[in-house]
């Protein structure tokens, strides 16, 4: 089967729901959902190395800390699927609307925080916005051929670097004139983004392929799990996220304790991690060509895992900057690629669902991630979270290595990952 489907509207649609033989559009539309999912990092990138200061001056400890990040992947993890299948129907642009207006808002409570209460709401609703990356993703699937696809994931991965890289910036250049600083700065950059993609966002998902109401139901986190296609592929993204998860806790921690860091040096440890995830992701896509995707994704998650491993056992800051970096091109290469595998064994109607499902996955390992490491850390000892992180790796890579076994079959077709009924 060649791989096609037939769209409602006559024709023949291919999966990444472009008419067959067509471009897909423009490249300025994908720029802005990129400076969407970079504003989404800023967030991150400027709240992350400043959170644990944020923490502590309210009274907080590593247990709280870990709270505190878990708060936002938990609720990432709930609204992911939600807003991908509402994307699905109502189509991506309505969508990416409401999530940065909502992102602006977490900004300017944390701007406002007097306390812990008003710091863990604004992680909450910083964390519903971000269920918006399932939604982002989709567009730029939307938006490219399969044989592009993991360029775009890579292009993902990129803008999540620059988010990372600058993101710090803002945080270490402003931290001087007040915690608020930098929250205030992250929510002009979310006002700019949310003017922008409404007045030059084009709606990426024709009429014809949204679902409707009373169409059979699109893609939950258990259907997923039923598609042999692409439930390997989620649950070592499911367990990758985990692992990853437990890093804000660690590694600001450890570079606390062993080399007495202050903001400025974590904020400079986010912009060494964004600035090798921009390398890469810029990358990948010609990567993914010459060594295969599979092969990219095992090799990723070794990365990760080895750089894991030695980090508690270094005494020498250089080590734990040259281990932080072979880190961050792990996660560059493995997180996109797992994905853009996703997506090619997936129908064109369904990107929204299956990616908020994929997503939500991935939430779903980083809720305990930042709690199970903080307690580790508090109550085991500082080398305890690094060694279980790595420990997961190993597990992820086995699971990376039946991946590739499967991809040597016959590769699958939209009728083989159509939803179950349909």
């Amino acid at each position: 089967m060649s791989g096609e489907a037939a769209s409602p509207a006559g024709g023949a649609t291919s999966i990444d729901g472009t008419k067959a033989g067509a471009r897909p559009a423009g490249r300025s539309p994908l720029l802005i959902v990129l400076f969407t999912v970079f504003v989404d990092l800023i967030g991150f990138g400027v709240v992350v190395p400043l959170l644990p200061f944020y923490n502590r001056s309210f009274g907080g400890g590593p247990a709280i800390l870990g709270l505190l990040i878990a708060s936002f992947f938990l609720m990432q993890f709930l609204l992911a699927p939600v807003l991908g299948r509402l994307s699905d129907r109502f189509g991506r642009r309505p969508v990416l609307l409401a999530t940065l207006c909502v992102t602006t808002a977490s900004h300017l409570i944390l701007a406002a925080a007097n306390s812990l209460a008003f710091l863990f709401l604004a992680r909450i609703l910083a964390g519903a916005a971000a269920g918006n990356l399932s939604v982002a993703r989709a567009y730029v699937a939307d938006r490219t051929r399969p044989e592009e696809r993991a360029r775009g994931m890579g292009l993902i991965g990129a803008a999540f670097g620059v988010g990372f890289a600058v993101g710090p910036v803002i945080g270490g250049t402003l931290v001087p004139f007040g915690l608020s600083a930098p929250a205030l700065a992250a929510a002009a950059l979310a006002a700019t983004n949310l003017v922008l993609a409404a007045i030059a966002l084009p709606e990426s998902l024709p009429p014809e392929l949204r679902t409707v109401r009373g169409a059979p139901k699109t893609a939950g986190l258990g259907e997923v799990l039923r598609r042999p296609s692409i439930r390997l592929l989620v649950l070592t993204f499911l367990v990758v996220s985990f692992a990853f998860s437990t890093v804000p806790v660690a590694f600001p921690s450890l570079g606390i304790e062993y080399f007495g860091f202050v903001e400025q040096q974590l904020a400079a440890v986010f912009v060494l991690i964004g600035a090798v995830q921009i390398v890469v992701g810029v990358m990948v896509g010609r990567l993914a060509k010459r060594a295969g995707e599979e092969r990219l994704v095992a090799f990723g998650i070794l990365a990760m895992g080895t750089a894991m491993a030695a980090t508690p056992w270094i005494r020498e800051v250089a080590a734990y900057v040259l281990l932080v970096g072979l880190f961050a091109m792990g996660v560059a290469l493995t997180m996109p690629l797992l994905l853009s595998l996703v997506s090619k064994r997936t129908p064109a109607r369904e990107q929204g669902s299956i990616f908020g499902a994929a997503q939500a996955f991935g939430s779903l390992g980083v809720v305990p991630g930042p709690l199970v490491a903080g307690y580790l850390y508090e109550q085991v000892s500082p080398a305890a979270p690094f060694l279980v992180s790595a420990a997961l790796m190993g597990a992820a890579f086995l699971m990376t290595l039946l991946v590739y076994r499967e991809s040597r079959r016959k590769a699958p077709t939209v009728a083989t990952i159509s939803a179950p009924g349909r």
